[in-house]
């Protein structure tokens, strides 16, 4: 895919430093830059990238003034990243094959039904009374089980798994491996204290435009639902438990576990590996900061937690300067304490 210098500038409303007649035939990082390519610098970590890069041309904000002579050209614009982005979704769009069709051997059970220019993947499995909506990607080794509800443009990629009962929306995603509405870890001990499962015979609803990432397990609710509201955005390897809420439009990093009846607001932003326990309760815009352990509620919302047990960060900070202090503070002589004595 190749892009004329000029007609980007035109099309991004950039301000061109350089030379306007440049062929763009491909993206790249600053690091890997190369003749023909076209990177973007937005994040001053990555300063000496940009000085040392080979690329063509780099979007940059339009206040950005470099401090020493570049041999690229620079394209100003209001977000350098958001231009970038725009591009990686075109080349996307044109690479990604579209599927369509049904390839063997795959099965259907009874009483189910799918929409019009779907694609179900040769060894797919859709058990019975599942409905399925329009322009649906089943992708091979997936996974549906009985009484399923799937709207449209939704995709499910290789060896994803939807258990009984589940309900996803329009346009949702559900990567490789991720396993949605499992039992959940329920249990009861009897006076010998030994387990007895406890059934999950609840389900899990997915609002529209939610996405799932790979390897992620999503569990049942006991009773009633686990619910993940309307376009949040779920990454690798999450756990969330049984009669797990999460609002809308929220966005979960990799290894975070959330146990059981918790219940996060809208716009919650929880970092890797982020842990929080069993029926709490966060409000609207928590964000909280990676490696996090909450073990209470902050039902009021609008906070950066931080630290375990996890706390408002700006105290964080504070605590943790005097903690690094202790390490300046006089040894403790024990002749002194012998001479007390």
């Amino acid at each position: 895919m190749q892009w004329n210098i000029a007609e980007l500038q035109k099309r991004f409303h950039a301000n061109l430093i350089g030379s306007a007649t440049i062929e763009i035939t491909h993206l790249c990082t600053l690091e890997d830059g190369m003749a023909g390519g076209l990177s973007f610098f937005s994040n001053p970590q990555y300063a000496t990238a940009f000085y040392k890069t080979n690329a063509s041309a780099v979007f940059v904000h339009k206040d950005f003034s470099p401090t020493t002579v570049v041999s690229t050209t620079l394209l100003r614009v209001d977000n350098p990243y958001s231009c970038f982005c725009a591009l990686v979704d075109e080349v996307y769009q044109q690479k990604m094959i579209v599927k369509s069709g049904i390839e063997f051997p795959s099965y259907m059970g009874e009483q189910s039904t799918i929409g019009n220019n779907m694609y179900r993947g040769a060894f797919s499995y859709i058990g019975d009374h599942a409905i399925i909506g329009e322009n649906v990607k089943i992708y091979p080794h997936v996974y549906i089980g009985d009484h399923v509800t799937i709207g449209d443009d939704t995709v499910l990629y290789s060896g994803s798994k939807i258990f009984a009962h589940t309900v996803i929306g329009n346009r949702c995603v559900i990567h490789a491996g991720a396993v949605v509405g499992s039992a959940g870890f329920g249990f009861l001990t009897n006076t010998e204290d030994v387990y007895k499962r406890i059934p999950s015979i609840g389900n899990v609803v997915l609002e529209d435009d939610v996405e799932i990432g790979a390897n992620t397990t999503i569990d049942a609710a006991m009773v009633g639902k686990t619910i993940i509201g309307q376009g949040t955005k779920i990454d690798n390897l999450v756990q969330l438990a049984h009669n797990v809420h999460i609002g809308k439009h929220g966005g979960i990093a990799a290894q975070v576990g959330i146990a059981g009846s918790t219940k996060i607001g809208n716009y919650c932003r929880l970092g890797g590996q982020t842990g929080i326990g069993g029926h709490l309760n966060l409000g609207d815009y928590v964000t909280a900061l990676g490696r996090a352990g909450i073990t209470r509620s902050f039902k009021n919302g609008h906070i950066v937690l931080s630290g375990t047990p996890a706390f408002e960060h700006k105290q964080f900070l504070s605590c943790y300067a005097r903690f690094k202090q202790m390490s300046q503070l006089p040894k403790k002589d024990n002749h002194d304490d012998e001479a007390h004595k």
